[in-house]
């Protein structure tokens, strides 16, 4: 009998040899240890993963839906589209910061395997892709209601997004400036791009017309 595959097996198994692999590092990590460590026979970890590198490669893809994720929860309640940009940046670097381990996995993870680069650079690009649209349109639609000053929607968030890719590198390089960088980036370029509305004139007081005299009656 065949057997069925099991998305939500495929995903639970995913996220165990991230654990594993995050422990024991990906280069000294093997099918056959990580089916031990994860309590499934090889045939099983075959079933879902033609190899050690498609296991990699899911993995990669698993690291970013768990980014994607993080960052959805922190951008929901967020109407003013600059805002969420820097709620985005600045939710990158806490994650960076409460994940660094997760963030050092994911370099060996791109190193690891015989995985074509450009596989897992395109991976990466297809799960930043519906992130970028998003907040494109949300600029481009705060601009048409007088939200944020005129400026290239595409250009503006993808200065975001450059910015947050070097904060990943920083934070395993140097640790403890990536936030400093991202408030620079939020004085400098974002606050400004804000629209504040400017106050309505308020009418000055009329002056108050003194009743004209009363005539006096002429005495008898």
């Amino acid at each position: 009998m065949a057997r069925r595959f099991d998305a939500a097996r495929r995903t639970a198994l995913v996220t165990q040899a991230l654990e594993v692999l995050r422990v024991r590092g990906v280069g000294r990590t093997t099918m056959s240890e990580l089916a031990t460590a994860l309590g499934v026979k090889r045939p099983t970890l075959y079933f879902y993963f033609r190899d050690l590198s498609g296991l990699l490669l899911a993995a990669v893809e698993e690291v970013y839906r768990g980014y994607a994720a993080h960052i959805a929860a922190r951008l929901a309640t967020i109407d003013h589209p600059i805002v969420a940009l820097g709620e985005l940046a600045r939710a990158t670097v806490a994650y960076q910061r409460e994940r660094r381990d997760l963030v050092i996995l994911l370099f060996q993870l791109w190193a690891a395997g015989d995985t074509d680069p450009e596989v897992l650079l395109a991976r990466g690009r297809a799960a930043g892709a519906i992130l970028r649209a998003d907040l494109v349109a949300r600029v481009r639609a705060g601009i048409e209601r007088g939200e944020v000053a005129r400026c290239e929607p595409e250009a503006i968030v993808d200065l975001v997004l450059t910015v947050l890719d070097g904060t990943i590198v920083q934070s395993i390089t140097r640790g403890g400036a990536e936030a400093a960088t991202v408030e620079e980036l939020w004085r400098r370029v974002l606050a400004p791009l804000i629209v504040t509305a400017a106050p309505r004139p308020t009418a000055s007081p009329r002056p108050r017309r003194r009743p004209a005299p009363r005539p006096r009656s002429p005495r008898p």
